[in-house]
Parts: structure tokens; sequence; C-alpha cells
């Protein structure tokens, strides 16, 4: 079911909304404050039973939620609150509290998400257990190791992929010696490694190279917009030929804000794409070029944690994804004309989420986790109508030492409708352009055949 396509992304919005407007629900409630009604989406209602005094309902557009609260704008005749159970009638540090509830339960909800995958199941990328070029300067090769060997055992356990010949390597104290079994065609060997030599081999162990095939594409990255499928194999990047994945990273190195055209093979026919590529790290413009695209994944490990290291794991993930966030945004508003284009509303993020529910459920359950901090990280920013202009207005009357006045209050939401409608226009608009394109950059392929030599 997870893999259907729409369910992912319902199912991962609607649990984001839900916590965001839980926590202002359960800090409203703590504060004495009424609740007339709680919605997930807006618009007309589709569903609504009403418990007590609030009404809960489930509405017709699905791009976000909210908590309406009694006395949370002045009434008709323009004069602010003044009954204990209404919002604006509450204290500066009342209100801040209930407008922070939202977007702090959507950090906590991070924070438990990658615990959990730690504690459940991490998942790696893994490969066979076969070593690649071996260099007659290497190590390695000096010890006996050549191109095409297999390592199948590390001390007494077995080994069946890459990952757990390292991780088999550390569980063995530096101090002492550790030997390797090495299959070589139908013969086994034994490779006895002293413990001054275990580091420097093991450090020169290389893996096959990938090749430059299309694994998966990145919903919304240059190479989605250009057209690029899985399975694609590039050949060549201006007219430079790409023998293995290795090459394409540097290949794009220098190229961001520049098109750039790649040879690929689909399905038999070899044409040419053209490719944009954008610099993610918002360094000197052009350094690092990046399209959107990884290769094929060859095997999973999976690696579980217990409590007390998930735990950990959890709080610096999280940090991680605070920082990763906020830095996105300061990109976007600092060069909005460059970075507009890759900002995402519901059928952006109901896309990724099938793309990491299609990978793994740690994978989808991260992207989860890198949601709800991206609400918070949203609903924080200053700006009237959000959380964060509310918690605003709390510290300029803790500042101010009296509330602001009706018409200030007023002005002060007209322009956070503006502001935030402008916002949802953009984002919005974005979707289906991202749409449209990829599918004309498709529609362009060359639909006859022509024969591509079969690559090496």
């Amino acid at each position: 079911m997870l893999n259907t396509p729409v369910v992912p992304g319902v199912l991962l919005l609607g649990l984001v909304i839900f916590v965001h407007e839980l926590g202002h629900f359960i800090a409203a409630k703590l504060r004495g404050v009424r609740v007339l009604r709680f919605s997930l989406g807006f618009g007309p209602r589709l569903i609504a039973v009403t418990r007590g005094e609030t009404e809960y309902r489930l509405s017709w557009i699905p791009l976000g939620g909210y908590v309406q609260m009694a006395g949370d704008s002045p009434d008709e005749t323009g004069s602010m609150p003044d009954t204990p159970d209404h919002f604006l009638s509450h204290p500066w540090y009342g209100r801040l509290f209930i407008a922070a509830a939202g977007p702090l339960a959507n950090l906590i909800t991070a924070f438990l998400v990658l615990v959990g995958v730690a504690l459940t199941g991490v998942s790696y990328p893994d490969y066979p257990n076969r070593l690649g070029v071996t260099p007659d300067t290497s190590v390695a090769y000096q010890m006996g190791l050549r191109e095409g060997d297999r390592i199948v055992r590390v001390g007494a356990a077995p080994v069946a992929s890459w990952i757990p010949i390292f991780l088999g390597a550390s569980k063995v104290p530096t101090d002492q010696p550790l030997e390797l079994g090495v299959t070589r065609g139908d013969s086994t060997f034994a490779l006895s490694l002293s413990a001054v030599d275990r580091e420097p081999l093991m450090s020169s162990l290389h893996r096959p190279p990938d090749p430059p095939v299309i694994g998966n594409v990145v919903t919304g990255m240059p190479a989605y917009k250009a057209g690029l499928k899985v399975g694609d194999r590039i050949t060549s990047v201006n007219g430079t030929p790409i023998a293995n994945w290795n090459e394409l990273p540097p290949a794009f190195d220098g190229l961001a804000n520049q098109k750039v055209q790649l040879h690929i093979v689909r399905e038999g026919r070899a044409f040419p794409i053209e490719v944009k590529p954008i610099d993610p790290t918002g360094g000197p413009e052009g350094k690092q070029g990046r399209i959107g695209i990884e290769p094929p994944v060859q095997g999973v490990y999976v690696e579980r944690h217990p409590l007390l290291a998930s735990i950990d794991i959890g709080f610096r993930a999280t940090g991680e994804a605070v920082v990763s966030v906020y830095g996105g945004m300061w990109l976007t508003f600092s060069r909005p004309l460059y970075y507009r284009e890759y900002l995402g509303g519901p059928i952006f993020i109901a896309q990724a989420a099938s793309e990491q529910a299609r990978r793994s459920l740690d994978s989808y359950l991260r992207f989860l986790a890198m949601i709800n901090v991206a609400i918070m990280a949203f609903n924080l920013l200053p700006i009237p109508v959000l959380d964060g202009g509310h918690i605003v207005l709390a510290l300029l009357q803790a500042v101010r030492r009296r509330p602001i006045s009706t018409r200030g209050y007023l002005r002060f939401q007209k322009v956070g409708l503006v502001v935030v409608g402008s916002l949802l226009l953009l984002i919005l608009a974005n979707d289906p352009l991202r749409l449209v394109q990829r599918q004309r950059a498709l529609d362009r392929a060359p639909k006859e055949v022509q024969v591509a030599p079969t690559p090496p």
C-alpha cells in the first residue's frame, strides 16, 4: 500500500499537519483557551464531527490546517476580546506558548521519528564484496590481492558484501592482527595482517566503480526537468566520454548555471539531452555542478542501534536537519531568482514522498522527519498570520509592556496575508510548471529506434 503513488504523500502531509495543529490544540487547552475548530485542510468541510465545544473537520483543500480559537482576532466592532478563554486576552507568554507549540510539536516528532529509524534499522547502499582495480603500487597489490578477488571472511566472521568487510575489521582492536579470507576463482586463501599493516591495507581496498547508469532521478532537480529517466546510460558530458559513475561528478564541476549536453542511451536509442546543473552549496557560482541523479542500488545493508545510541543519533540527525533546512531557506531568500524554482508544494512533497517510499521505509521516515523540520522552520518565520508573527507580537508586548493596538494588529495581519498568499502562489505555481517541463522534455526524446553501441 505504501508504494501506491498517492498514498505516501497523503500520509506524510496528513501526519505533519496533524502534529502541528495538535501542538497548538494541546497548548490552547493547557492555557484554558476555548478551541472552536480543529481542521485538517482549508475551505469547505468534507467530514465534520463536534465533540464538546470543538468541531473537528477534514476540509477539501489539503494545503495545511488550522486551529480556530475563541478571540483570536478583534471582534466585529474592532475591539480586542477581554474574556479569560479568548486567545488575545491571554498574557504575552501564554500566546507565545500556544504559537510556539505547533512548531515545537513538529521538531519533537522529527526527533522521535529519527530515533525510531535508528532503533529499527538505517539502510545504507551496499555492494558486492569483490575488489576493483588494484594498482601494482597499492598496498593491497603488494600484499597479494588482485582485481576480482572476493573477501569472504573478516576474522572468524563470514561476509557477503562490501560494508561488513570494514565493520568487521573495526570490531577487532587496532593493536591486534587481523585475518582475511579471500577467494580467487575456485581457490580460497587466508591473508594475515599485522597490527601495523591493517590500516594501510584496508584504506587501499576499492570496489569496482558503478556504471554510468541512472538509478534514481531526484524530483525537481535539473535532471528531472530535462527528462532524464531511471535506466538511462550517460555516455558523454559535453563531448567528454564517461566510462563509469565516478567520472560523472567531476564532469559537472565548474558547469553550474551553464547548458551542458549529455549523450545518453535509452532502450537502444542514442540521443543528446541538454541539462543545466545547479550549485546546491550556494558557494562560488559554478564551482560545484549537480543535476540530481543517483546510481542504481546494488544492495542494502541495514544497521540497528541500541536505545541510548539511537537517542544520540536522533539528536544529532535532528540538528543536522535543522541546519540543512535553514541553510536552504537562506539560499532561497538570498538568491530568490536562482532557487525559487526548486520550491515545492503538496504535489512536489507527494512525489518526493513516493520516491522515498520506493527506496525503503527508513528513507520515507527520514523524509517525514525532514518535512516536519521544514514546516517548523517555515511557521517560525516572523511573518504575520504565521506562528512566528504571533511570537513577534507577544515578544513586542513583553518589551513595550502593553499590547499592540487593534488598528496595528489588523494592519499586521493584512500584511501577513499578502506575504503568505504571495509565497503560496509562487510555491503552488511551481508544482504544475515542474510537471509540464518534465513532460515536454520526455516528449522531445526521439521515438525512432537508433541502435546504440553496446557498452563494455
